[in-house]
């Protein structure tokens, strides 16, 4: 008899072949040669690779993490080579990678390995992901393009998630424990 895991790997594997497949065909097709195909083919590969530590028997979430950091610079590296935009692996999509793995090595064992108050755990969130992470990857971004780094939309979306944060941290301190511990 084979196993759930067995099952849901071999489904999802095909998937990502038949998928890869379908893409092929069209763009070959359509085109004569691989064009457009190339993104979801690299895409693909890389969210079968990070599929794999959740099939472990044991620390999935651990090694989930550990596969996305050791593989999301080579592939932003490698979609950075077939992008027809030039030049923005160093400049925006390096930052950008380290700055979302940092938020996720902090965020995934807040959430899965402490019995903080969920509404605290919302509040750090937001503070790591809408203020911190948001700004630094913005100011790259800014760099990058030559855009102003003061727009009032940005600051509308930087400070809105400063006050969620505080709004998330104050009703965390308010309610009572045995509601909203997780």
């Amino acid at each position: 008899m084979i196993s759930n895991k067995k099952l849901i790997f071999m489904v999802y594997s095909l998937s990502c072949v038949a998928a890869a497949v379908v893409c092929l065909i069209v763009n070959l097709a359509t085109d004569q040669k691989i064009t457009w195909a190339a993104y979801p083919l690299l895409s693909i590969a890389f969210g079968w690779a990070l599929f794999l530590p959740l099939l472990a028997k044991k620390h999935k979430i651990i090694l989930l993490l550990s596969a996305l950091t050791l593989l999301t610079l080579p592939y932003l590296l490698l979609l950075s080579r077939i992008t027809s935009v030039t030049g923005w692996f160093i400049p925006v999509g390096l930052p950008s990678a380290v700055i979302g793995i940092i938020a996720a090595w902090i965020l995934v064992p807040l959430y899965l390995y402490t019995k903080m108050n969920i509404l605290y755990k919302a509040a750090i969130s937001l503070f790591v992901i809408g203020f911190i992470a948001n700004t630094v990857i913005n100011y790259y971004v800014d760099i990058y393009t030559g855009a102003d780094p003061f727009m009032w939309s940005r600051f509308l979306s930087t400070f809105s998630c400063l006050i969620g944060s505080a709004v998330f941290g104050i009703l965390g301190y308010t309610k009572p424990k045995k509601l909203v511990n997780h």
